[in-house]
């Protein structure tokens, strides 16, 4: 876990540019003026410089000289003098680089011996926490604060200094016995935060390319398609810009496509139906878009949801994060997927311990000491891959994905946690509870090998494949985020 905390490197700077249009209707959209474009993505290999120290110069003589003057023995000793100051020059250079060498060696020592002891004193923090000793952990906390900084050039020193602050959070609700989810920032701020994640760190890109080639594998031969975005505001429309063009160049012509977006803001579900609008008229593509203001925990499918067209394909996406609480009632989330009867649900998790294949939901709802473990092991992976991809001590993308999104992100798991602090049951392993509702795993399709292929080369992301429909996006080994595919196969033994 140090070594996540302490290494650094360098990787690649990723950037896309999207098309900004005017919106024209509130509730349906079918066209647009204007489309969007994603950058491809750019590898920077790191530079290495090394110096050189060139050594030419040649002494010769004799010890026995003739007793008479020559004009040339003068200049023949000069030579002999430089020689020797050159030497002893050359020694002094070859100590003093020895020395620094030394002091770097020794300010490393320090720096990692730093990290050691914030890590240390970070984790009998959790302890006293977990104990209900509250006054030793202020303690630990008010001396955390004056080691850790956000800014800090380390990273594990700026994940120290986020998870401080969410244990001071988690502390005073102990203290006043109240605890509430942590009221949402503005959905523009998370948009933000989440696009600067997604040009940042590839984790997003490799999440949606996964999906996106189950999608197009469900939608093989089927003239009409709806997609179920059940959480747009992160991402907009990212994910679908990439995935249109695939539809619309596959052999027999476009389908007729309709998306369904829910979400908290009007104006981000907007602006994601213009995009997609713009971008579908551009490959004459039918298209609807469809703008749900709500969590999907919230609908009342009859009334609030798209009729079902006979014949139609539907595939249901799910990107679960820990910024806020995007689905609302969990049960009620359940009851809409299996309405939908999608011919495919792709569902990102986040990995935080637990069992395998329940994406971290389970290490979310538990204990206090077990989830500021699984936590702490998850965002050091994340914040050390931050580091590499952007090493500069003053990076403004960097500092908003870890602000914006990781650091809100720690807040909520350590502060809020389970249902016996926040009053809602919610649903532990989701892969487990939409077995229980008629929906079965479906095979990865070589999507692993697809994503892996798309990796940078030689930075440390990692991709697995568990052969039933799950691909594990990782970092030097430890998985980062699960891509599972199902399918809804109801039987007589599904609960309903």
């Amino acid at each position: 876990m140090i070594n996540h905390l302490m290494s650094a490197g360098r990787g690649s700077d990723m950037q896309d540019s999207l098309g900004l249009m005017q919106f024209h209707d509130q509730y349906l959209y079918s066209g647009g003026a204007a489309g969007g474009n994603l950058a491809l993505a750019h590898s920077f290999l790191p530079h290495h410089q090394a110096g050189f120290v060139h050594a030419d110069d040649r002494c010769t003589g004799k010890e026995d000289m003739p007793v008479f003057d020559e004009p040339g023995a003068e200049a023949g000793e000069q030579d002999l003098a430089a020689c020797k100051e050159v030497s002893q020059g050359g020694d002094g250079a070859v100590e003093e680089r020895t020395g620094a060498a030394a002091t770097a060696r020794a300010e490393d020592a320090e720096v990692e011996a730093r990290g050691v002891r914030m890590i240390a004193l970070l984790m009998e923090c959790a302890v006293a926490v977990s104990v209900g000793n509250l006054a030793d952990a202020n303690g630990m906390l008010l001396e955390l604060s004056q080691m850790a900084s956000p800014y800090a050039a380390s990273c594990g020193e700026r994940l120290v200094a986020y998870f401080a602050r969410a244990m001071a959070a988690r502390l005073m609700s102990s203290w006043i016995g109240i605890c509430a989810p942590a009221a949402p920032p503005p959905c523009a701020a998370i948009h933000a935060a989440f696009r600067a994640f997604y040009n940042v760190a590839p984790f997003a890109r490799f999440a949606y390319l996964a999906c996106n080639q189950a999608i197009l594998e469900a939608f093989h031969g089927k003239r009409l398609v709806h997609i179920v975005d059940l959480d747009v505001v992160p991402g907009g429309a990212l994910q679908w810009l990439s995935l249109l063009p695939a539809l619309a160049a596959r052999p027999g012509g476009p389908p007729v496509l309709r998306v369904t977006g829910f979400g908290m803001s009007a104006s981000v579900l907007h602006d994601a139906g213009n995009q997609l609008a713009g971008l579908a008229n551009k490959l004459n593509m039918p298209f609807e878009f469809y703008a749900i203001a709500k969590r999907p925990g919230d609908v009342d499918e009859a009334a609030d949801v798209p009729t079902k067209r006979p014949g139609e394909a539907v595939a249901v996406h799910w990107l679960r994060h820990a910024m806020y609480d995007a689905a609302g009632d969990d049960g009620a989330t359940v009851r809409l997927m299996r309405w939908l009867e999608p011919k495919v649900l792709t569902l990102v998790e986040q990995e935080r311990g637990g069992a395998p294949g329940d994406g971290g939901a389970a290490a979310g709802h538990g204990n206090f000491l077990d989830r500021f473990v699984s936590a702490l092991h998850h965002y050091s992976a994340l914040f050390d891959s931050l580091g590499a991809s952007r090493p500069a001590d003053e990076d403004a993308s960097r500092h908003l994905v870890e602000h914006g999104v990781l650091g809100r992100e720690i807040g909520n798991v350590l502060a809020v946690g389970g249902p016996s602090r926040s009053g809602r049951e919610k649903v532990s392993c989701w892969q487990a509870e939409l077995g229980r509702h008629g929906f079965l795993r479906a095979g990865g399709g070589g999507r692993a090998q697809l994503v892996a292929g798309a990796c940078p080369a030689g930075l440390g992301y990692t991709v697995a494949d568990d052969h039933d429909g799950t691909v594990r996006l990782g970092w030097k080994g430890t998985p980062v985020y699960a891509v599972s595919t199902l399918t809804w196969c109801p039987s007589p033994h599904a609960q309903r």
